[in-house]
């Protein structure tokens, strides 16, 4: 009977081992807003960095309806810390496809807060002329880190 109890308690220890570590925090988020969810021409975003001590790579990516590829698209970003404070600056996708499209757009960030940023992005162009914006943030993984 022991040794029954004994078996079921070590399966019980190397079931939790494998099933704990998948509950951890992702290594990164998605999120997609599409163009008739905007308000004031602006894509909200809200990105959980929670770990001050990682690199996060962030990606931004569109489509456009049209057959001809969007050039230069100008993004006016603007960051803004769970304490309120912020900073802003304007960076451009090379292309962005009917397809779809997904650019860098900063690699090996890492946050000065630990907590949920917002990330507010107003690209400019005439109504319609993108679907939508996303943004990926993943954890860099170059091994430095």
């Amino acid at each position: 009977m022991r040794t029954r109890r004994g078996k079921w308690a070590l399966l019980a220890v190397l079931v939790c081992g494998l099933v704990l570590p998948a509950c951890s925090e992702p290594d990164g988020v998605e999120l997609f807003v599409r163009r008739a969810e905007v308000n004031g021409g602006v894509y909200v975003f809200s990105l959980p960095l929670k770990d001050t001590t990682a690199a996060y790579d962030f990606w931004f990516y569109s489509s456009t309806p049209s057959r001809q590829p969007l050039q230069n698209l100008q993004l006016n970003v603007q960051w803004l810390a769970p304490s309120g404070d912020g900073f802003a600056e304007t960076v451009y996708m090379k292309t962005v496809e009917r397809g779809g499209s997904k650019e860098l757009y900063r690699s090996a960030m890492v946050p000065a807060q630990a907590g949920d940023w917002q990330l507010s992005v107003r690209p400019i162009c005439e109504d319609g002329v993108i679907l939508g914006l996303g943004v990926i943030c993943k954890r860099h993984e170059d091994g430095t880190r």
